[in-house]
């Protein structure tokens, strides 16, 4: 919904569970729209019963020979007009009474507020009603479960495949190897100082909750293992 902010209930870092109540925004503009659609609601359910009234008068006057064709077929008009305008003001009630639940937004997700765009008291753009988009709130994500995306280098490519192992080092935690899974291998190369890569997705747990988002990352990949070789 589109109106002013009134109340912000999270900040960046914030982890929240899912349906929890975000922010709030002003609902008169809303609510006069949904008293305004709720009004043609009850408009158009009259007209079709006088209508749906007047057209069966009509048949009996014709029936009678009282009232012309033509006369009787002016009367089937406006009860067809009628039933559309009962439909549109349907559907108008509907999407008002959806637009109701716009004002206050609630979490999609369990995760963690990550970033903030908004203030108690700013103005805001609804996506559905403004073309050129509308305003982002705050972005959110289940930190659960990361991502790494490295570049390897396209000769290596050959022998690295979806499902294998990743041993996964950040610099906060030198000592410490987080363990993921080569996920998918992106099929546009990436030309870094004339040295071709291809970008890997490397999946991993952070149940431990160390590992946040826009760490810098060292990826070792095992290609093979040969135990007791001399």
């Amino acid at each position: 919904a589109s109106g002013e902010v009134l109340r912000l209930h999270v900040d960046i870092g914030d982890e929240v569970e899912p349906g929890a109540l975000l922010a709030e925004v002003d609902p008169r503009d809303v609510r006069n729209a949904f008293d305004q659609a709720e009004a043609d609601l009850d408009v158009a359910r009259a007209r079709l019963e006088i209508s749906q009234a007047q057209l069966e008068r009509s048949e009996e006057l014709l029936r009678l020979g009282v009232i012309s064709t033509q006369e009787h077929e002016s009367r089937s008009l406006d009860f067809a007009n009628s039933r559309a305008t009962l439909v549109r003001a349907e559907t108008n009630y509907e999407l008002s009474q959806l637009r109701m639940t716009d004002v206050t937004i609630r979490a999609p997700l369990a995760g963690t507020v990550l970033e903030k765009n908004v203030e108690e008291g700013q103005v805001i753009q609804s996506a559905s009603q403004n073309v050129s988009g509308g305003t982002t709130l705050m972005v959110m994500a289940n930190l659960e479960s990361m991502q790494v995306r490295t570049l390897v280098d396209e000769t290596d490519m050959g022998d690295i495949r979806p499902g294998m192992q990743a041993n996964v080092t950040v610099e906060a935690y030198p000592e410490q190897r987080f363990v993921g899974v080569v996920e998918k291998i992106e099929p546009q190369a990436v030309v870094q100082q004339n040295v071709t890569m291809f970008p890997v997705i490397v999946r991993l747990d952070n149940d431990s909750g160390l590992l946040r988002p826009g760490m810098n990352a060292e990826v070792e990949v095992e290609l093979a293992q040969a135990i007791g070789v001399l």
